[in-house]
């Protein structure tokens, strides 16, 4: 089933109510998007929080905020959340020709369906396939960026580079200059570590990250800059009591958007297998991602300057969360010397390419 070629789509909804690091991957897939059809208005329906990460994106004409939940403590709105019924009645009132769906849920399709999309293109899944008029084969095992520019080949659309991208602007970049000054020295080496994750599988241990800090900051004089939200700055106190080293908690101290600006202006991000890792490789700087119950051939920033870490040993992983150990040896057993290492080879050829 072909869309190019006998249809010019003028009013396209792309639904993507998701996570960050979703939310972002979704980036190379609307940039195709625009390019098959530079003159057509593309919105794109968005988490209340996740959803910032596309602001500025130079490839679509309106975020809308998705706001009917309060379950997902990273990525809940403020103030009374909505029902889905009222975004029915608000979406059908812009009059959308075509919906890509990049959600794989049955409500996703439901919802273009109730809007009066006449071309609904998404996945297959979850018994949805009768509210599509462009059903696409959903492969789990494909890598995200590539899952979702799936759906533009389906219908017959090229989908070729998958670089990220991000768009942070001069006030938020200011903004974080003067909310961290030590960012405005070219010397010493600033590094990002993403200790926090939404998940608690997918933790390393505080001790290992606790010498992996430790001992980068010793042969490095780095400066080490912890991120994350408000509710994880008991988490960096204690990494920081446990390494003996203060660094700069910025958790809770900078919106997304700035947590962006940041991660343009450092010199490496470590961290767990969440939405910061992907927003680091968007920003276009090393990142190293540690991995455990998750498959990195699915969920790994794309690019080069991009490290997946994990135990390629265990026959257990990735287990999707359904563990069968107490002790997440995919984690625990990950040696921090590994992750040292890495660190000083990624920093040192970063430094080496700047001279």
């Amino acid at each position: 089933m072909m869309l190019s070629g006998n249809l010019t789509p003028k009013r396209i909804l792309v639904v993507r109510y998701r996570f960050i690091g979703d939310t972002i991957l979704t980036v190379p897939f609307l940039r195709h998007l625009r390019r098959a059809f530079p003159e057509a208005v593309i919105d794109v329906l968005v988490g209340p929080e996740s959803g910032q990460v596309l602001a500025g994106c130079p490839y679509i004409d309106e975020l809308i905020t998705f706001d009917t939940t309060r379950f997902h403590k990273y990525d809940s709105g403020k103030g009374k959340k909505r029902s889905f019924l009222s975004y029915v009645f608000e979406l059908r009132k812009r009059d959308y020709d075509t919906a890509f769906l990049l959600k794989r849920s049955l409500s996703s399709a439901a919802l273009a369906f109730l809007i009066g999309a006449r071309h609904r293109v998404g996945y297959n899944t979850e018994g949805r396939g009768l509210l599509l008029t462009h059903p696409v084969r959903w492969d789990s095992r494909r890598h995200e960026v590539q899952s979702t520019l799936d759906v533009l080949r389906a219908v017959g659309l090229p989908a070729g580079d998958d670089y990220l991208e991000c768009w942070p602007s001069q006030a938020e970049t200011n903004s974080v200059l003067d909310a961290v000054p030590s960012l405005r020295s070219g010397t010493p080496p600033k590094i990002v570590f993403h200790a926090a994750a939404a998940h608690p599988d997918k933790l390393y241990p505080l001790e290992s990250w606790a010498t992996v800090v430790r001992e980068v900051v010793a042969r490095t004089n780095a400066i080490p800059i912890f991120t994350g939200s408000a509710q994880d700055v008991p988490l960096y106190e204690k990494l920081s009591s446990l390494c003996g080293i203060k660094g700069e908690i910025v958790a809770g101290k900078l919106e997304l958007r700035q947590t962006m600006a940041l991660l343009k202006m450092v010199d490496l991000a470590v961290c767990t297998d969440s939405g910061p890792a992907h927003l680091a490789a968007a920003a276009g700087i090393p990142v190293i991602t540690l991995f455990g119950p998750t498959d990195p051939g699915r969920w790994a920033p794309p690019g080069d300057r991009s490290v997946a870490l994990f135990d390629a040993s265990l026959e257990c992983r990735p287990c999707h969360y359904k563990k069968t150990c107490d002790n997440r040896p995919c984690l625990t057993s990950l040696a921090p010397e590994q992750v040292i290492n890495t660190c000083m080879n990624m920093l040192s050829s970063c430094l080496a390419s700047r001279a």
